[in-house]
């Protein structure tokens, strides 16, 4: 946001800049806010919330970044910053810029709806502008013989000790910590806490294995399976994969960011020569880009079990790739770990318009959201049923569930089709409102179109 305040205020020098951010403190955003709600401030800057701001006539809006997770309310109702500027811009007749390094499967039902335009830079610009992206496959790497299972393989190396005659090198990982996740080593069983049954971890080594729920540390753990009590790394953290490099490169500086753990976030790093390993969006932006840069563990994001984790991955990847110097300049950007083929291939094009179009058709054959519309109802089993029974039905609506989930609660999936979008909420409102007159025990959670959907 900082960045976005300073290209502004150099663009219209003459114009005030409103920033509406929780950082700035209750009485430094009040004073924005009534700035912009009496008209002497054109200009708004600022987070998710930034998109009710009052400002007068509004003739343009700007979301960046849309599928960040961070532009989702997680408090009811759930409204997500794209859809309220796109409902201010209809209803107020403005503009709508929909920008990011990718294109979410939401912004590209508004383009085949034909509701908005796309805007996209030429194939030639492109690859001029965009780094040159490996992804090497087993093929390529089996002549390394077993090396090529390594985490970093030989080739990753090369390319960053080149790099690093050049400027700083970007590693990035998809978990911070040192070893967030282990396993048994001999079964290779998640271990888990005998108390809460949360996963274990290890904060450094020779250390005890903690548990990340409870923080009770396993001083003797067996792992239940097999009895064997060592432990190996299923997930390796930022901290470790930071050790390593330094081991490697011991002449190299190294810097860990990462909104987790003791390291912290760090903004900007300088073009000397140094390995920078950080967490997916917490890579610090480097004075004249990065001369390379190295995505580990490409599988662990692709492989999670949610609807938008193979869009999310691609996001955070070309997140990554954009502070990396283009390819004239020599940039290269190196995907490891087994990725899901669809989306590193989408990476390897630099195409993530299209990416978002094979998604948005693959979702509106299974149909999914955004395709149609999927309510989630969520709570204890008696509440859950009972709003089911209130709930009058419709042609085109289908229920699935409810299922168990966690903690004794239970979830049901209501599925109804894009254009009966406006008669799901209304049916829902009258089934939660008898509930409510008639007061019956238990809360359900409610949410359209919920983006954790899996």
């Amino acid at each position: 946001m900082d960045d976005v305040v300073a290209a502004v205020k150099d663009a219209l020098p003459d114009e005030p800049v409103a920033r509406l951010t929780a950082d700035d403190g209750p009485a430094r955003r009040y004073r924005a806010f009534l700035g912009v709600l009496l008209g002497d401030v054109r200009v708004v800057v600022g987070t998710r919330a930034a998109a009710f701001a009052p400002v007068v006539d509004l003739g343009l809006a700007v979301v960046f970044d849309d599928g960040d997770d961070r532009l989702a309310e997680p408090r009811a109702p759930y409204a997500h910053t794209r859809q309220v500027l796109a409902l201010r811009a209809d209803l107020e007749g403005a503009a709508l810029l929909v920008g990011g390094f990718a294109r979410t499967v939401e912004a590209q039902l508004l383009v085949e709806r034909g509701w908005a335009h796309p805007v996209q830079a030429p194939r030639a610009v492109v690859r001029e502008a965009a780094p040159r992206v490996l992804a090497p496959s087993d093929v390529d790497l089996a002549r390394e013989g077993p090396a090529a299972a390594a985490r970093i393989p030989r080739p990753a190396w090369e390319l960053a000790r080149s790099a690093l005659e050049r400027g700083p090198v970007l590693v990035q990982v998809a978990r911070g910590g040192y070893l967030p996740v282990v396993a048994c080593a001999r079964c290779r069983e998640p271990a888990r806490c005998g108390a809460c049954h949360g996963p274990l971890r290890l904060e450094r080594t020779g250390a005890a294995p903690t548990c990340s729920w409870c923080g009770r540390h396993a001083t003797n753990w067996h792992c239940p399976t097999c009895g064997h009590g060592a432990l190996r790394a299923a997930r390796v953290g930022s901290s470790r994969t930071a050790e390593e490099l330094g081991r490697a490169f011991p002449s190299v500086p190294v810097v860990v960011s990462g909104a987790s753990g003791s390291h912290g976030v760090v903004e900007t790093v300088d073009d000397r020569s140094r390995l920078v390993v950080a967490t997916p969006g917490a890579e610090p932006t480097a004075a004249g880009g990065y001369a390379a840069a190295l995505i580990l563990d490409a599988a662990a994001m692709t492989s999670r079990p949610e609807l938008w984790a193979s869009a999310e991955a691609l996001r955070r990847w070309l997140g990554a790739a954009a502070l990396v110097r283009g390819a004239a300049d020599g940039g290269t950007i190196m995907l490891l770990g087994r990725p899901a083929p669809v989306p590193a291939q989408a990476m390897v094009r630099w195409d993530p318009a299209g990416f978002a179009a094979r998604e948005l058709s693959e979702r509106r054959e299974l149909a999914f959201p955004p395709a149609a519309h999927m309510a989630s109802l969520q709570g204890a089993p008696r509440a859950v049923h009972s709003l089911l029974d209130h709930l009058v039905r419709f042609d085109g609506l289908e229920v699935l569930g409810p299922v168990e989930v966690e903690d004794g609660d239970v979830r049901a999936l209501l599925r109804a089709p894009r254009r009966s979008g406006a008669e799901l909420a209304k049916r829902l409102a009258q089934a939660s409102a008898v509930r409510s007159a008639r007061k019956e025990d238990g809360a359900v959670r409610m949410q359209v179109d919920p983006p954790d959907l899996w």
